[in-house]
């Protein structure tokens, strides 16, 4: 929904000679939110009535003609049925705001001109956003509400300080100071009914207090615990993630390395005793959650990290589990299904080089399926050392690439390689060692 600056009640108010840019203070002040709702409300209760009118697919766009006449602003209506709805509309909140490249000169910068200092990248605020903030109006709405959840090791847990604090007053006044995870043991050892809860559960029947770090049952409203990510490679991290989302009711982090009666040394250990990577479940669901809120292409850095650190059992049964996540950005792009799978095959391989070293690239092509090993062996063969390459680099005056072309030669020329360096004039080519 998009509001109209021609709505009545804005237009009755301007004074004379006015026009609506010149009182964003009025644009602001029009209830949208009773507008807007009333509008989610009545496309609801309309929604049978809506109708589709077009030529072309790329001109579809679905809307409804009484919202229209009864709201006379632009109103899109539409049925969020997928995560690709939400994407949609969180690439374009977090994108970042938006921004205006100026320059200032000053009189020496006239004369001698510094093209990296003269440009400033600054954010720019709308008058209508200042005065939708001088009001303390809401921004964003969320329900329901959601709760990040601290994860940390034993004793690995993250402590803020100021430039010039002592580090022995630093350490004095955090021994004692409990965390999110820290207090649910607390509240696990003191209150027998809170035991029947996972820690992501927690946040539905209890309130965490930030002044005395402690959980208190809830006594009103809702909301949703979630546990911060955490990455296959992290490694104890990871897996002490996997444990606090099975286990109900830790009093110690000694619960959660304890099973049967043994205690293990390894958060690792722990989860192989209770079965809980025996097989690819694990990773499935991290790719599964992870793929809520990130983008393909972090999808596919997460993929192969799991190939190098995690070993999975069937990677082309992952792969296969995965593959409208992994390929979502490619799918939009092209229309050969053979071609999107290649691209998304060279991201992933490519990802295995940068996370390899030379003794592990053998243990990482083993763990590929056969379409992987034949991909990932081709990768390897247009990036071996021994295999000329050629680089171009470009870029405005200024921004020192004669210093990073001496330094890539250097590089290459100190382990016995030959580096020859080349300029498109002569002036430049004198730059050149």
């Amino acid at each position: 929904m998009t509001l109209n600056p021609k709505w009545p009640e804005i237009l009755r108010e301007l004074l004379p000679g006015q026009t609506t840019p010149d009182r964003p203070d009025l644009v602001a002040r029009v209830s949208p939110n009773a507008r807007t709702g009333r509008a989610t409300h009545d496309a609801w209760s309309l929604r049978s009535f809506t109708t589709v009118q077009s030529l072309y697919a790329r001109w579809m766009v679905p809307y409804n003609p009484k919202l229209l006449m009864m709201f006379n602003c632009h109103i899109n209506v539409e049925a969020c049925s997928s995560i690709t709805s939400v994407k949609y509309v969180f690439k374009y909140v977090y994108k970042g705001h938006d921004k205006h490249v100026v320059h200032i000169d000053s009189e020496e910068e006239r004369v001698v001109i510094n093209e990296i200092r003269r440009f400033q990248d600054a954010r720019y605020v709308s008058p209508p956003e200042v005065i939708w903030r001088i009001f303390s109006f809401t921004l964003s709405q969320i329900h329901p509400y959601v709760m990040a959840l601290q994860l940390h090791l034993p004793n690995k847990q993250m402590v803020r300080f100021r430039d010039g604090d002592i580090m022995t007053d630093i350490v004095d006044g955090e021994r004692d100071k409990r965390t999110m995870l820290t207090a649910f043991f607390d509240r696990n050892r003191t209150d027998i009914s809170a035991r029947q809860y996972l820690y992501k559960e927690f946040p539905k029947h209890y309130t965490w207090n930030w002044s005395t770090r402690r959980w208190n049952p809830r006594q009103r409203g809702s909301m949703k615990g979630r546990l911060v990510s955490a990455n296959p490679a992290e490694g104890e991290r990871f897996y002490l993630r996997l444990l606090l989302s099975h286990i109900t009711g830790p009093t110690c982090f000694e619960d959660l390395y304890s099973f049967n009666g043994l205690l293990h040394p390894t958060f690792c250990e722990a989860s192989l005793e209770r079965g809980l990577i025996k097989n690819d479940d694990n990773l499935s669901q991290c790719l599964g959650e992870t793929s809520l809120f990130q983008f393909p292409a972090a999808l596919r850095r997460l993929f192969a990290t799991m190939l190098i650190y995690c070993d999975p059992g069937d990677v082309r049964k992952l792969c296969d589990d995965h593959y409208d996540s992994l390929s979502e950005d490619y799918t939009r792009q092209c229309e050969s299904a053979n071609r999107v799978r290649n691209l998304v095959l060279t991201d992933i391989l490519v990802f295995l080089q940068s996370m390899v070293v030379e003794d592990e690239h053998l243990r990482a092509r083993d763990s590929l399926n056969s379409d992987l090993k034949y991909a990932y062996d081709e990768i390897m063969r247009h990036v071996d050392e021994d295999c000329p390459r050629v680089f171009f680099i470009d870029g405005p005056g200024g921004t020192r690439k004669t210093f990073l072309y001496k330094a890539l030669l250097a590089n290459i020329r100190s382990r016995g390689l030959i580096a020859l360096a080349t300029a498109s004039s002569g002036v430049a080519a004198n730059n050149m060692p």
